[in-house]
């Protein structure tokens, strides 16, 4: 009976390695989930690539198809498969950000900046500063992965 209350712990510590080895199999290592993300990234740049070459393919119809129907004078079209219609909006191209920001603190017209802080602008105040009235640091993680 000695023996086997010997066996019975190694028996136990064998199929907790059993299943820790089958575990880490059906989750993966840190080696193999790297090459798994990196063969994915791989195949995304691809794909971004071809993307790419259909992006500009797209850009060039549409200014061919822009000059044509301005040629004849219409903002409407049809094909087949869709309609098509130019539309304008109007933007703004700030070419003075110095005197817009001085129209801006002079008239509260706040509302014509985008809600968005710069990130290396607000780190920079973090580390000086320590706090910024009305905003809180977020720790933003970030996966890198390079070819080797």
């Amino acid at each position: 009976m000695a023996t086997a209350k010997k066996t019975a712990p190694v028996g136990k510590a064998k199929t907790a390695a059993a299943v820790a080895g089958v575990q880490a199999r059906l989750t993966g290592t840190i080696g193999s989930l790297s090459d798994g993300l990196w063969l994915l990234r791989e195949e995304k740049r691809a794909l971004d690539e071809q993307v790419s070459i259909i992006e500009g393919k797209i850009a060039a119809l549409t200014e061919q198809l822009m000059q044509k129907l301005d040629s004849e004078g219409t903002e409407k079209g049809a094909g087949k498969h869709c309609t098509v219609s130019i539309t304008s909006n109007v933007v703004g191209n700030v070419t003075n950000w110095d005197a817009l920001n001085a129209y801006i603190k002079r008239t509260g017209y706040f509302h014509l900046y985008q809600r968005r802080l710069s990130d290396p602008a607000i780190r920079e105040l973090f580390e000086q500063k320590g706090s910024v009235p009305g905003v809180e640091p977020f720790t933003k993680r970030k996966l890198n992965i390079r070819s080797i």
